[in-house]
């Protein structure tokens, strides 16, 4: 009596197992390569446009900047031999103010740009996750996972979903 139970035990785990392998072969599985949907999307391209609006006048300044920092030491390194102690200490003092000038104004720009560029990416996000998540039920997936986070991945059994989610997200 004692043999049939194990055997039944054996039996059953058996059959578990098989039924596990067999719900795991149907388990559907997608993947998304997140570097190739951010450069497919348009709406990438229209936030660096605008980036790129909204910040062009205060890059312009600090450019002129940049550009007045460069002619005067050029001028120094030009005319130094010919110039006085107190005109090279000018020109140094006021070469100097430009630098500082620029580094005020140039790290508050570039925080604010960091700043305006996440809140514009968290924005793409969500649609790229909406958009994934309205793939995945359509296709009636049961997982998906992202390219870059996944070590190995069988191309045959799962489905690369990025260009449909590029799809959706154009769309937006």
């Amino acid at each position: 009596m004692n043999k049939l139970a194990k055997t039944s035990a054996l039996a059953l785990m058996a059959t578990l197992l098989m039924g596990t392998s067999a719900s795991a072969l149907a388990h559907k599985v997608g993947i998304v390569d997140m570097q190739k949907v951010y450069q497919q999307i348009p709406q990438m391209a229209k936030i660096e446009q605008a980036l790129q609006t909204e910040f062009a006048e205060r890059r312009q300044e600090l450019e002129k900047i940049q550009g007045d920092i460069r002619f005067e030491a050029e001028k120094f390194k030009r005319e130094s031999a010919t110039m006085s102690d107190d005109q090279k200490d000018k020109l140094r003092d006021k070469i100097q103010d430009m630098q500082k000038t620029l580094a005020e104004k140039g790290r508050p720009l570039e925080q604010e740009m960091k700043t305006r560029q996440g809140q514009e990416l968290t924005k793409v996000q969500k649609l790229i996750l909406d958009a994934v998540d309205e793939v995945a039920k359509k296709g009636k997936f049961d997982e998906v996972k992202l390219k870059d986070a996944t070590i190995y991945f069988n191309p045959e059994k799962v489905t690369d979903l990025s260009e449909q989610v590029v799809e959706v997200v154009s769309k937006k």
